[in-house]
């Protein structure tokens, strides 16, 4: 009876807050009956209170070794243990709950907890998918679960969870910031862009949303937008709506009023610095650029905390063992950037196998590799098929529309990789000429057509409405009031030259072309945002198999149609630019202007680049690039046979 009423007491007085009390009469009774887990549970749970943490764990493990059976017990050790940072033992002490009782998800709680703390995913997502399961309407728990399931690269069931969390909760700024981060690893980079800019929308000033925002739609291509969000970071940061244009204060973006030395950048300012380095080199605004690096080395903080950044810009600086140190110190930046950044320095090095095995790594760390190596081979099927279609009969069963009021555009086409960026850079240089890259416009024809093999069945209106539909795309990244000459510069349209004839039979047709080994082994080492067409450069092999089979297609089409067509070699535009693009000049229809040659002064002040090319384009002319396949023999030899038969009916003798 005086156990019973000493342990009710030390428990009342417990619950009432008097710890004091409530010890004293635990240890009296201890002192009588030493083994009694209900006091040595209690004693833990004071000293806990009380701050001794160290000490309420031994009394916590003494109950729970007492009593195994008692789940809450083991509740309340392996929280003890998690607060005092021992996780792996509190992982260890919550085992694997089988029930669904409130105190099994307890365990389960703490479990999955414990297995965050330690980086250990999947235990991890286990706990917190069990807790989603038992609670559907706890947000936290799909958040976590979505966060541990992109810990394990499971980006697609990612996605799933955290918009679940997000659906239960969209006011909750991180998580809503995390789903469209993992919409973007999943692939999902439009839906992505339309989650960070809801965000925008809501939180006007969220300067980290903004470059998270940035980063993507430089990501996509989308660099004139992703320059107005770095402009607007800058101007709600630091007052500066100039930013990237050689302005120095870029630092403050990340340190706002917090200080000025290195000691400021803490906690997630440190990513933050390096995201808007990053940014600012992959937009091409390098004085801005080298400003950031010199202000961060003025407050103490060392370029190799930067890394990939300033790793860009030795390289730039022609300092390839430099670039090639600080990069090995950077383990933040995304593996595809990084390797592909290391793929560069060790080219520079000529250090030929190094560079092939790390653009190796970087096409398989892209996310589902497997699958998008299956769509590179069913997008070059569908050329093949089409090639195989394509003939001079087939081609006088089309039935090309009549010009209407508006001029064709230009055309210009080509394998990737194959100087197209450089050529429109130049062309960008003459007043009469305005070149829209890489916007799909012909696909938007593409779908009001059909299957290309089906054109010959399309009706005269079809065939309008088709031309309709691709001006009114044009007309969204184009000055409709431009009176010269609108290039439409897309690489790969060269696989859709029987669409062209058919809606614009007087265009004119500009086909960049380049060395077929240089062309493969460039695109090969290039990390490209993925669709169908550039999926096929994940590997050499399937970089060489779309060669053939888009200049089987090219050629074919190019003999059948009567299409008015001008080639352009890239090794003769690098050695003598203006021997190279006269006739081109003349082709056009324009008058010759020597301001077109200054390719340099032209690309800095076109801003931003949106293809591979956005860092190479601003230099001086190289012929280094031309023939530099011969350095990579060996890595090209499984696909030699396929590209250099291509190249001796295109006229190389090397």
């Amino acid at each position: 009876m005086e156990q019973d009423q000493n342990i009710h007491g030390a428990l009342a007085a417990f619950q009432q807050g008097d710890l004091d009390r409530a010890r004293a009469l635990a240890e009296a009774q201890l002192a009588k009956e030493p083994n009694l887990p209900v006091l040595q549970h209690l004693l833990g749970l004071i000293e806990c209170r009380q701050g001794d943490v160290e000490g309420g764990v031994l009394w916590l493990r003494r109950a729970a070794e007492g009593d195994p059976d008692n789940t809450p017990y083991r509740v309340m050790l392996a929280r003890a243990l998690i607060d005092s940072g021992r996780h792996a033992q509190a992982l260890d002490t919550a085992g694997r709950p089988t029930g669904t009782r409130p105190a099994d998800l307890a365990l389960w709680h703490a479990r999955a907890e414990a297995a965050q703390a330690v980086s250990d995913h999947a235990n991890a997502a286990e706990g917190w998918q069990s807790l989603a399961a038992a609670r559907p309407g706890d947000w936290r728990a799909w958040a976590n679960y979505g966060d541990a399931l992109a810990g394990l690269d499971r980006w697609p069931e990612a996605v799933s969870a955290l918009r679940k969390a997000w659906l239960l909760n969209p006011t909750e700024r991180t998580l809503w910031r995390n789903f469209a981060s993992a919409l973007a690893r999943a692939g999902s980079y439009e839906e992505a862009a339309d989650q960070l800019e809801a965000m925008i929308d809501a939180w006007p000033d969220d300067t980290d949303t903004r470059l998270t925002f940035a980063q993507l739609l430089a990501d996509l291509g989308r660099q004139e937008e992703s320059m107005t969000q770095l402009d607007r970071v800058a101007e709600i940061s630091a007052g500066d709506a100039t930013l990237g244009r050689g302005d120095t204060g870029l630092i403050r973006i990340v340190l706002g009023d917090s200080g000025s030395d290195s000691a400021a950048v803490s906690g997630d300012k440190m990513p933050r610095l390096r995201e808007l380095a990053q940014l600012l080199e992959r937009t091409n605004r390098i004085e801005a650029l080298r400003n950031l690096l010199d202000e961060a080395d003025a407050i103490g903080l060392s370029r190799e905390l930067l890394g990939y950044p300033a790793a860009a810009v030795a390289l730039r600086d022609g300092d390839s063992l430099e670039a090639q140190r600080l990069l090995m110190l950077d383990t933040k930046t995304f593996p595809a950037r990084r390797h592909r950044l290391m793929a560069k320095i060790l080219d520079a090095l000529d250090d030929a196998e190094g560079a092939f095995a790390a653009a190796e790594m970087m096409n398989r760390s892209t996310d589902d590799f497997d699958g998008w190596v299956r769509r590179g081979v069913e997008y070059r099927r569908g050329a093949r098929a089409l090639a195989k279609i394509v003939s001079p009969e087939w081609a006088a069963t089309l039935n090309p529309i009549e010009p209407g009021s508006r001029r064709a555009p230009v055309f210009l086409v080509g394998f990737p990789r194959s100087g197209t960026t450089l050529l429109d850079t130049f062309l960008r240089g003459h007043p009469d000429v305005e070149v829209i890259e890489e916007h799909h416009m012909l696909d938007t024809a593409k779908t009001v057509l059909g299957d290309s093999a089906q054109l010959p069945l399309r009706s005269i209106e079809q065939l309008k409405d088709a031309r309709d539909t691709y001006f009114a795309e044009l007309d969204r990244h184009a000055d409709k009031d431009f009176s010269g000459v609108v290039v439409d510069k897309l690489p790969l349209n060269m696989l859709g030259l029987p669409v062209i004839y058919s809606l614009f039979p007087k265009a004119r047709i500009i086909f960049a072309q380049r060395h077929p080994c240089d062309a493969v082994l460039s695109g090969f080492m290039q990390s490209f945002a993925l669709n169908d067409a550039m999926a096929c450069f994940l590997t050499i092999e399937g970089s060489a198999d779309l060669y053939d089979a888009a200049m089987t297609l090219f050629m074919r089409s190019r003999d059948a149609l009567p299409l008015a067509t001008h080639t352009l070699v890239y090794e003769e535009m690098v050695t003598d630019p203006e021997r190279a693009l006269r006739p081109l000049i003349e082709f056009l229809g324009l008058a010759w202007r020597a301001e077109l040659l200054d390719h340099q002064a032209t690309a800095k002040a076109r801003g931003a680049i949106s293809t591979p090319s956005y860092d190479q384009v601003i230099q001086p002319l190289n012929r280094a690039p031309s023939g530099r396949w011969h350095r990579y023999e060996e890595q090209l030899e499984p696909v030699l046979p396929v590209l250099l038969p291509w190249a001796e009916r295109l006229g190389y003798t090397d």
